[in-house]
């Protein structure tokens, strides 16, 4: 896992990108900006191909070595590569699905590996996207979300920006979270948190009570941010409370774990101290009286609401068509949510959604995907004045003041909530809800004891099918690590929501779903709401998978590991690069099949492992769902012993494309640079599953 932290962007610096968005994820494929050397470049090379100017290409030695061989091997004994062999090497050994025309009887190397390589479906491995239905209504989707978009870091003492949620959107992020709350300078007279002596009874978290290595994170950086010694203490407990429910709830069968609408607060003035006070008393000014964005109860920094919204407004729908959801959690007063209606109605002016269409009552169905273009839709939730007495009633019975410490959602707000309305999970009976427009939102843990019941799986497969659920992480990734979003993938989760400021296996496997598409994937067959199918009969198969990496080249190192020489080197020590490959499938019970595989180590950031290069074979794996399924392909340092990952691809099982194939290559910071690739030999077969 590599997590990014961004600094503050200097006030001065106003015309230039901030540090966010200089490193935040780059998941857009398009022809690097050219220089007049390389314009140039590429019309010398212009000749005998009708005269197409030629696009200027960079390889190295280490793949042109392997691209000669395949040559050698396609032409056979003849002089020059014929027409008809250079077409039945493109359809047959690369199953291209598209071949331009050949035009000429026989191709120099030099216009093989031209034609090839400037032929994306011989010469990548990832397949193209097929154009999406959107004719289906939007519970049949995946949707790339996020988890705490403000944040740029950790989720204790981050910065919160609003340039976070231009880079997600701009990636493709089509659910976003905004946690609003009071100014903190107002002096609303509405009801705020209970200071009472009894709020000293609230659970805590301790080392004892937590896995010893998220406490010992959770001491490192609370020790580099506290303000005071009580600091890491209040943070800790209230991050505790936002993803659980009361003890009381105990008792029933998922009340222990964590439900994201159920989370109590604390005053970030008693958290920060009076340090923190006058810093947001500096601020006033600034946010105007209105509502303002941030984790609260911990120490991450605030920006305005308002600022959100415009970030939101100038990136939503540059490039994308397709509608944003935004899920609102909402610690605000009846006065702040009011000017929360007013801020989203005047910046979203024209993309809000906030009435019923006149054809699609959202009492009874949802709309399709194809009528939500450029539209901003609200999740928020609908709460009772019963349930927040409720609530109350079984906080005095234990002792405690206040359970539900932010006030219930007000009408105006609520009446936002049109197709898509926050609903409160209590178990499993939940899912018998059948109202369209509802999403649960339920934390990992919880899905997790919930979908490992084999007697609840068909109801929530059944449910997730006509109707939207969200997953966020648990409350001790205090890290902002992610889960791995394809277990609730096959389990039917629409939106899992990621932190997309970090680096991990979580995200480099949503970056492989969601890669060259609009945010927005049509589930596989077996998982829509015109399907009524029981779980065992999701269609799967049994896969054999070999891929034999060949070479590398212009491997992304550090600053301090830049190749001097043509070797990479740190002091006296060699860069020795070994590329890991993993494939992601359903794990099976009481399984042991090794799907990770490595291959030797090699020499420079141009690696070369030979012709006869170790195949990483994957035979027999069975129940295998092509499209939920993943293949992640690791560069790594063997000489580092932390901090190893130098380079990686992630790419999904159905669009993995068979023959020879270059990978373009991501940095650990998660930018596509333009010359870092991998050869490799991919064969794939799928078999249909033999009855037990």
């Amino acid at each position: 896992m590599f997590c990014l932290t961004f600094g503050r962007e200097e006030p001065a610096k106003k015309k230039g990108k901030g540090n966010f968005i200089r490193r935040m994820t780059t998941l857009r494929r398009g022809a690097p900006s050219q220089g007049r050397s390389a314009m140039l470049q590429a019309a010398l090379m212009s000749a005998g191909m009708g005269g197409n100017i030629r696009p200027h290409f960079t390889c190295h030695d280490s793949i042109r070595r392997h691209i000669l061989y395949v040559y050698n091997i396609a032409r056979g004994s003849e002089k020059t590569l014929r027409r008809a062999k250079f077409e039945a090497f493109l359809k047959g050994t690369q199953g291209a699905l598209w071949v331009e025309p050949l035009t000429q009887e026989s191709y120099s190397f030099q216009d093989f590996f031209w034609v090839w390589s400037q032929n994306e479906s011989a010469w990548s491995a990832v397949r193209r996207h097929e154009e999406l239905d959107a004719s289906k209504p939007i519970s049949n989707y995946f949707i790339s979300s996020s988890h705490n978009t403000y944040l740029d870091g950790n989720q204790l003492s981050s910065n919160s920006t609003a340039d976070a949620y231009r880079e997600v959107l701009s990636n493709g992020c089509r659910c976003i979270e905004i946690d609003v709350w009071n100014n903190p300078n107002s002096r609303s007279t509405s009801r705020t948190p209970s200071k009472s002596p009894q709020m000293e009874h609230r659970r805590q978290f301790s080392s004892n009570s937590i896995p010893r290595i998220a406490a010992e994170r959770l001491d490192a950086l609370m020790s580099r941010h506290s303000r005071s010694p009580s600091a890491p203490q209040s943070a800790f407990s209230s991050l505790e409370s936002k993803h659980s429910r009361s003890p009381s709830a105990a008792q029933t069968t998922f009340s222990t774990l964590e439900t994201r609408e159920s989370s109590t607060t604390l005053d970030p003035r008693d958290l920060v101290g009076s340090r923190s006070r006058a810093s947001s008393r500096s601020k006033e000014d600034k946010f105007n009286g209105e509502p303002v964005v941030h984790h609260h109860g911990t120490m991450t920094s605030i920006i305005s609401f308002r600022e959100v919204c415009i970030a939101v407004r100038e990136t939503a729908f540059q490039r994308n068509p397709l509608p944003i959801i935004v899920s609102l959690e909402v610690g605000a007063d009846k006065e702040h949510q009011e000017m929360m209606v007013q801020i989203m109605k005047e910046e979203w002016d024209g993309y809000l959604l906030d009435k019923p269409f006149d054809h699609i009552d959202h009492i009874t169905q949802q709309p399709r995907l194809n009528e939500l273009y450029n539209k901003i839709l609200i999740k928020v939730k609908r709460i009772s004045d019963k349930q927040v007495e409720d609530e109350i009633e079984r906080g005095r019975k234990l002792g405690i003041s206040s359970i539900r410490a932010k006030p219930p959602i007000t009408k105006p707000l609520a009446d936002l909530a049109i197709y898509t309305h926050s609903e409160h999970f209590d178990d499993h009976q939940s899912l018998h809800s059948r109202t369209p427009s509802h999403i649960f939102s339920l934390s990992e843990d919880c899905f997790h004891a919930l979908a490992h019941d084999a007697t609840k799986i068909r109801t929530l497969l059944s449910h997730n099918r006509d109707f939207f659920m969200r997953i966020y992480p648990k409350g001790l990734r205090v890290d902002s690590s992610n889960p791995d979003p394809s277990f609730h993938w096959r389990r039917g989760v629409q939106m899992v929501a990621m932190n997309w400021q970090c680096t991990d296996e979580g995200m480099m496997i949503n970056d492989a779903m969601f890669a060259n598409t609009h945010g927005w994937v049509l589930k596989p067959p077996g998982l829509l709401s015109d399907e009524n199918i029981d779980v065992e009969d999701i269609p799967r198969r049994t896969l054999d998978l070999r891929i034999t990496v060949l070479a590398g080249q212009a491997i992304p190192l550090p600053r301090d590991r830049r190749q001097l020489g043509g070797v990479g080197v740190m002091g006296d020590r060699k860069f020795r690069p070994m590329v890991k490959v993993e494939l992601h499938v359903e794990k099976q019970k009481g399984g042991n099949q090794d799907l990770v595989k490595e291959t030797v180590v090699a020499e420079t950031d141009n690696p070369d492992w030979g012709y006869d290069s170790k195949s990483l074979d994957f035979f027999e794996v069975k129940d295998v769902i092509e499209g939920l399924s993943f293949v992640r392909f690791k560069v790594e340092d063997s000489s580092s012993i932390r901090d190893n990952l130098m380079a990686w691809a992630c790419i999904r099982l159905d669009r993995l494309q068979t023959g020879y194939r270059c990978i373009d290559l991501l940095s650990k910071t998660r930018r596509k640079t333009e010359h870092a690739k991998l050869l490799v030999k991919v064969e794939k077969v799928f078999r249909a599953e033999t009855p037990a």
